[in-house]
């Protein structure tokens, strides 16, 4: 049932966030959503790493996580898009995203979620 119930909250999420706007065009360059969709990837590749460095004892003691899953997912949302926006920085001669792009940025991110949740789960 819990299960259920959280399948039906993603599923609003998904719909309130996303669906209102797929009719859009994309505001990212194809080549910038590849690069994005890559770092995406390469991030999700790293959790078993992330995962076993928190469990050591000396990170613990001085990060004191209280939710691991949480800290992990937090960890790799953060840092795909602080590599996403330093690579856009870089590629665009110093522009930051717009608006539109950062939410297409975290359209992007948000789709991936299940995924990056996946691979965290898998850790255990």
């Amino acid at each position: 049932m819990k299960k259920e119930i959280g399948q039906v909250e993603k599923k609003l999420r998904y719909q309130t966030f996303i669906e209102p706007n797929r009719l859009s065009n994309m505001v990212l360059e194809k080549k910038d959503k590849k690069i994005l969709d890559t770092m995406i990837e390469e991030e999700i590749s790293k959790i078993p790493g992330l995962v076993k460095n928190i469990r050591i004892p000396q990170f613990q003691e001085v990060f004191q996580i209280a939710n691991e899953s949480e800290y992990v997912y937090g960890y790799t949302h953060g840092s795909i898009i602080g590599k996403f926006e330093t690579y856009y920085f870089v590629v665009h001669s110093g522009k930051k995203p717009t608006g539109a792009e950062v939410d297409e940025i975290g359209k992007t991110i948000f789709e991936k979620s299940g995924e990056i949740r996946d691979a965290i789960s898998k850790t255990r």
